[in-house]
């Protein structure tokens, strides 16, 4: 039984060190800057990044749905899904301001000609932070946990 909390804390301390990884280097546009443009090294720890994340989720969806099984009625019917969509509607609107700082950081984004990332691919040096955050990894784990507690629940009427 401690193997997979155990596991679960692992692949969660990796996620939190691929968002670190992910920001260290995703470049930061300052005026009068500019980069040479010949590569990505981001794309490395984004890929990990998304690897570990898909691990952790299906580990969460897993043992929350053991855990959702066992949980008071009052609890499981009422404070959890709403904590959970509380926050996942924090995160939806966290990513959002992040999106647009960062829009407003490199005057758009790839379609925009007066963008410092004009013409280049969505996932480029200067955004690589978008696509894999402490915002995504959290609203991951919240929805994983939200299915969770839905599959639980699903079951606990089947079984009644």
């Amino acid at each position: 039984m401690k193997n997979k909390y155990r596991a679960v804390l692992i692949l969660l301390v990796l996620n939190v060190f691929c968002v670190f990884a992910v920001d260290v280097t995703t470049f930061k546009y300052r005026n009068g800057g500019g980069i040479s443009g010949n590569g990505n090294p981001g794309l490395i720890a984004l890929t990990l990044g998304w690897i570990l994340l898909l691990f952790l989720l299906l580990r969460v969806v897993f043992i929350a749905i053991e855990y959702f099984k066992k949980v008071s009625h009052k609890l499981s019917k009422v404070i959890i899904p709403t904590g959970l969509i509380v926050i996942l509607a924090l995160m939806i609107l966290a990513e959002i301001r992040f999106i647009n700082l960062l829009g407003h950081n490199l005057n758009g984004f790839t379609n925009d000609k007066d963008s410092i990332v004009f013409r280049f691919g969505w996932i480029n040096q200067y955004t690589n932070s978008l696509f894999y955050n402490g915002y995504i990894l959290i609203f991951g784990v919240a929805l994983a946990l939200l299915l969770s507690w839905i599959m639980a629940r699903i079951l606990a009427r089947k079984i009644s």
